[in-house]
């Protein structure tokens, strides 16, 4: 059973993000989970990792076996492994595990024991690009060749699960390779905020002004968080203040522009607006199927081009849930060894697809379409491109993708069989279109108007 342990860690970090399981991967890969019938037990070293489980992750880890087993009465329990445990700490041992720096906080910097936190598996070379974040791509690889020269401070904002994590980790991660001898440290907000209360309690601050502040490369994730914070705003202005004067290298990313994140400082805002800011939106279809396709390569899973398609087309909010339901279905076909289709598609991912029933039937739309246009829906399907049929081709095509949904395989076959890439051309022909021709989108209207009236 560890394919699925491992696949429920994966699960919980493309779904509930990354920094959920922050700081316990390493503890986590000791555990082993077992399977009874219904019910799960997880293995773990001693009574700290279940203490730690049944504390805080539990239930996305329950859930996340639920979801990938497609059980939904699955029980769960932790059980301490009988094997001979590890000696308990001393009182002062945890006491300085509890803060993260070491009495000698240059050394540390200097040394071999300094931990950058990047993650390793997001590379630019795995990070794929599309119109939604070219610039911002383009900028993140400058960044990368010349730290603290060509964009400082650079400012990544965008949605959530849009890849702004990937893409600043992709930064630190060539910035190491160039410039090996660099002192770098990624973390998130909430990581400098732990910190620094930390720092706080034991009366350690100065070791956490010189940690921070003798860095080459801060890279701080969702900084949007600092936003009511008024002491840790105060501590992160002067950090900010002393590596940008020294020309060190600072990256953000949060999930909006400077200006919008409440409460902020003016003086924090106008320094953050002060380098590069770009934007990450949500990827297009054909970006979102090169994603998958990526992934799948990365994770060994292969689905249909059907399947794919229909991912692309029907979930729209952002990457992380797309890769969370390529996980599901590839954990679907690997456990329960069958295929998996559309319809398996639309019932595992019920909770996630929008607007992906098809409330109106395609019959419907293909006949409305030939009557507006004084065709038949047998000429439209056929093979004949003269200019008033292939108008209504395209006009049906965009129709069936924009009110339902479909994916564009599905539409290719509902319009006699063709090619998914035709449906494609067809929707972007009208789509493009649009603004341009206004008697084409007056004719959109009228037809799309009187098939909405129809349910």
């Amino acid at each position: 059973m560890q394919n699925l342990w491992q696949s429920a860690l994966h699960h919980i970090d493309v779904s509930e993000g990354t920094n959920v399981l922050e700081g316990v991967r390493e503890i986590y890969r000791e555990c082993r989970l077992e399977q009874d019938n219904n019910r799960l037990t997880l293995i773990v070293p001693n009574g700290f990792v279940s203490r730690l489980v049944s504390g805080r992750h539990q239930e996305s880890i329950l859930k996340a076996c639920r979801t990938l087993l497609a059980r939904e009465n699955l029980e769960f329990s932790i059980r301490v492994s009988e094997e001979k445990k590890k000696p308990r700490k001393t009182r002062e041992e945890s006491r300085k595990d509890a803060l993260p720096i070491k009495e000698n906080s240059s050394e540390k910097l200097a040394g071999a024991e300094w931990n950058n936190h990047l993650i390793s598996r997001y590379q630019f070379e795995n990070y794929v690009v599309g119109e939604s974040n070219r610039f911002a791509h383009a900028a993140a690889y400058q960044v990368s060749e010349n730290p603290g020269k060509s964009y400082n401070p650079f400012y990544i904002y965008g949605g959530v699960g849009l890849g702004k994590t990937h893409l600043v980790n992709a930064v630190g991660n060539a910035i190491l390779k160039k410039f090996p001898g660099k002192k770098l440290l990624y973390l998130t907000t909430e990581s400098f905020l732990n910190e620094m209360v930390n720092a706080i309690k034991f009366n350690k601050m100065s070791e956490f002004r010189e940690r921070y502040r003798s860095i080459d490369v801060l890279i701080v994730d969702d900084i949007q968080f600092l936003s009511n914070k008024e002491r840790t705003q105060e501590e992160f202005f002067h950090t900010f203040n002393t590596l940008f004067e020294s020309g060190k290298q600072i990256i953000l990313t949060s999930d909006c522009p400077p200006n919008e994140i409440v409460t902020l400082e003016e003086r924090l805002r106008s320094r953050f607006s002060s380098g590069l800011i770009a934007d990450i939106q949500i990827p297009d279809f054909e970006t979102k199927v090169a994603i998958l396709s990526e992934k799948m390569r990365q994770e060994g899973i292969n689905l249909s081009e059907d399947v794919i398609f229909f991912l692309a087309t029907s979930i729209k909010s952002n990457i992380r849930e797309l890769e969370g339901a390529m996980i599901r279905l590839g954990a679907y076909q690997t456990l329960m060894g069958k295929p998996v289709t559309i319809d398996v598609t639309r019932r595992l991912l019920s909770n996630l697809i929008q607007n992906a029933s098809m409330p109106l039937h395609t019959e419907l739309i293909m006949n409305e379409v030939a009557a507006f246009y004084k065709v038949t829906p047998k000429e439209i399907r056929s093979k004949k491109r003269n200019r008033s049929i292939a108008i209504a081709r395209h006009v049906a095509v965009y129709l069936m993708r924009d009110l339902t949904q479909m994916s564009f395989p599905e539409i290719g076959r509902e319009m006699g069989g063709r090619d998914h890439s035709t449906a494609i051309y067809a929707f972007r022909t009208v789509d493009e279109n649009r603004d341009t021709d206004a008697i084409l989108s007056r004719d959109i209207e009228i037809l799309r108007r009187k098939l909405l009236q129809s349910l």
